[in-house]
């Protein structure tokens, strides 16, 4: 879920405020053990995605990137905890062509690191006195937990629907983007409408970045292409080919384990999916004209407009890229 031409999308303070954030921990005073190891593995490169979201979101609502800050830290260090916890349960020996947590220092340690940071985030959201904030991080570990729990569930289930398959992505995806798009109004301890509009755009946003992940697990030629059909996962694009094949909405995954997908309806599936996407990322579009029109007078034409434009040209890239 990265973005490659980040620097031509994103404004020059948005990039100066990812820039100060510290993101290596090897000498992390809470645990220099701990802190080394997930420097060298799941903290190790990325694009930063989630942060920059997080401070995009900050212009529109008026928060500066000071205030901010934390929050946009925060919610990579919770990312790197969940891609600890996976690659144990994925028995993965690599994480971005390099070896992956557990195999540098196996499954116990991989397992108790990202416990760590999920523990360590939670206290440092704490420590700023924003109840609410504390509360939402806390769903969004929970949902976590549950996608991945659902996920492993549905490889199993007499009956798996498309909702099925789309609740997996809001909670595992769409969760963290949730807090991307939230922290600043919960920051400002915004309610109603406002706090509506960011959840559902974080959400959707999350959604159509899942759906892209798996349409593009089709189209990779890195080795790691299919790794969805290697792990046991019914992502979007394959209950849509069994969906298609068996003429219904609904599949039983234990039926077509192990079965090679039909080739002529790959094709298909995908285009079903693409057209899923382009109907989410127009959703997000509207959703960023509501917020605005939810925002002060004052703040509609002004600090608003380059995120706002910031925010459409990610969008834009999601829509081109599958």
């Amino acid at each position: 879920m990265s973005i490659s031409p980040i620097d031509l999308v994103i404004p020059p303070s948005v990039k100066a405020s990812l820039d100060s954030l510290q993101f290596d921990l090897k000498s992390w005073e809470s645990n220099e053990r701990i802190g080394n190891l997930v420097s060298s593995s799941v903290l190790k490169d990325g694009k930063r995605l989630r942060p920059i979201l997080t401070f995009l979101a900050a212009d529109i609502w008026g928060v500066s990137h000071d205030q901010i800050a934390p929050f946009a830290r925060v919610v990579e260090l919770v990312h790197a905890a969940t891609l600890a916890h996976d690659d144990v349960i994925d028995q993965a020996d690599f994480r971005r062509g390099k070896p992956s947590i557990n195999a540098i220092a196996g499954n116990k340690k991989a397992v108790l690191a990202g416990d760590y940071l999920l523990a360590y985030s939670l206290s440092e959201v704490a420590s700023y006195q924003r109840p609410r904030l504390v509360t939402c991080l806390a769903e969004i570990i929970s949902d976590l937990a549950e996608g991945e729990w659902i996920q492993i569930e549905n490889s199993d289930a007499l009956t798996l629907t498309e909702t099925d398959v789309d609740r997996v992505a809001l909670k595992k995806t769409g969760s963290v983007l949730r807090w991307c798009s939230q922290a600043a109004p919960l920051y400002l301890d915004i309610e109603g409408q406002g706090i509506t509009l960011s959840r559902e755009f974080g959400e959707t946003l999350g959604l159509a970045f899942q759906m892209t992940d798996d349409i593009l697990d089709f189209k990779r030629n890195d080795g790691s292409e299919l790794a969805d059909i290697k792990n046991d996962v019914i992502n979007s694009v394959i209950f849509k080919v069994w969906s298609m094949k068996l003429d219904s909405e609904s599949i039983s995954p234990s039926s077509v384990r192990g079965k090679d997908l039909p080739n002529e309806l790959i094709e298909p599936a995908l285009n079903s999916v693409r057209k899923r996407v382009h109907i989410l990322l127009q959703r997000c579009k509207d959703i960023l004209d509501e917020i605005e029109a939810y925002l002060p007078l004052d703040r509609q034409k002004s600090s608003s407009d380059p995120a706002k434009q910031a925010l459409l040209n990610i969008i834009h890239y999601l829509d081109n890229r599958i």
